[in-house]
């Protein structure tokens, strides 16, 4: 009996406390090279989008009708959704950009408390960003990604693999979250494939009465939240597929956050300065932190968000970071 337990305890701890049995994951880069490429993918994509999806939450491209110098991919947060970003999507467009914003796997469902996520895995995760990258390839001659929380967690797996990726923003990825020690992370997102699936609310009172945002979900799977450290972890250790450089590096994080922990964020950004050049000026790197006093919560974005009534001021900041000097006038 004694045998037993200690060899599924030896199991438990490789399989939670070791990589021995974490899964590589690959990107598969098909990029769209012209625009009708790009157009006719973009509409396979809307197409397969059914019923279920809320059309606040449907993918989005916005396009001039031809193929431009740069396209931004948009990459929303965990449990939200593409209307996320329906203010950087009007300035982006204004300033010149093909626009695509996925939905990703899982997320976007018109029934708020939809157990698709439980369903999401790092790979789907992945294949949905590669997707988008493929599209705005076509759309524009060099990619932008933009994304926060989850968002940014996969926005960053695609600058250290995508060559079409020449510029990355990474708002507030999710690489810990608060509630969860650093060290527990990778153990956590381990573990999360082989338990049952948890659902918890983001709010213990309002439970399913949270509106804010609207089309967001009011409770997040643990698994699905797994697949997003999953591939957080990835970022972190696997090797770049990349043969080109990254030209810019944005990195912001919020020490009044209270999602996701700061900490991890340099592993993150130390792996990503391996493919950053090393040619251009000292704009090439930029790390910007919202001050604790500011008070600003986790979603920076979100016109609809619980920083909703001081989204100008988050904007005026944001703003210069993404070349978008007059995005506050974009705020709701």
């Amino acid at each position: 009996m004694l045998g037993i337990v200690v060899v599924c305890l030896v199991t438990f701890v490789m399989l939670v406390f070791t990589p021995f049995f974490d899964r590589t994951i690959t990107s598969t880069p098909d990029p769209t090279t012209t625009y009708t490429e790009a157009a006719a993918s973009a509409s396979e994509v809307a197409a397969a989008e059914g019923d279920e999806i809320n059309d606040l939450c449907r993918s989005v491209v916005i396009d001039s009708g031809e193929r431009v110098d740069r396209s931004v991919v948009l990459l929303h947060g965990f449990t939200n959704c593409p209307q996320q970003y329906s203010a950087f999507a009007r300035a982006y467009a204004d300033a010149g950009y093909n626009v695509v914003i996925p939905r990703l796997p899982g997320h976007g469902e018109a029934d708020r408390l939809t157990t698709a996520p439980s369903d999401v895995g790092p790979d789907d995760l992945v294949a949905a960003a590669d997707e988008a990258v493929d599209i705005a390839a076509g759309l524009g001659r060099d990619v932008t990604v933009v994304g926060l929380s989850g968002g940014g967690t996969l926005a960053s797996w695609l600058a250290y693999q995508r060559d079409e990726v020449t510029e990355a923003v990474i708002v507030a990825p999710l690489v810990a979250p608060q509630a969860v020690p650093d060290f527990l992370a990778a153990p956590f997102a381990r573990l999360s494939r082989f338990i049952p699936d948890i659902y918890l609310w983001w709010d213990g009172d309002l439970k399913e009465e949270l509106a804010t945002p609207p089309y967001a979900y009011p409770r997040y799977s643990l698994r699905s939240l797994g697949s997003f450290l999953a591939v957080a972890r990835a970022a972190e250790v696997q090797d770049s597929q990349r043969s080109t450089e990254l030209q810019r590096l944005v990195v912001v994080t919020n020490e009044n956050d209270a999602a996701v922990s700061n900490r991890g964020v340099s592993d993150i950004e130390q792996q990503l300065e391996h493919v950053l050049s090393v040619d251009y000026d000292a704009n090439a790197e930029v790390n910007y932190v919202f001050p604790a006093e500011d008070g600003y919560k986790h979603d920076l974005i979100d016109p609809e968000g619980e920083n909703a009534d001081v989204l100008a001021e988050i904007y005026a900041e944001l703003g210069p970071l993404l070349g978008l000097d007059s995005l506050e006038s974009y705020a709701p």
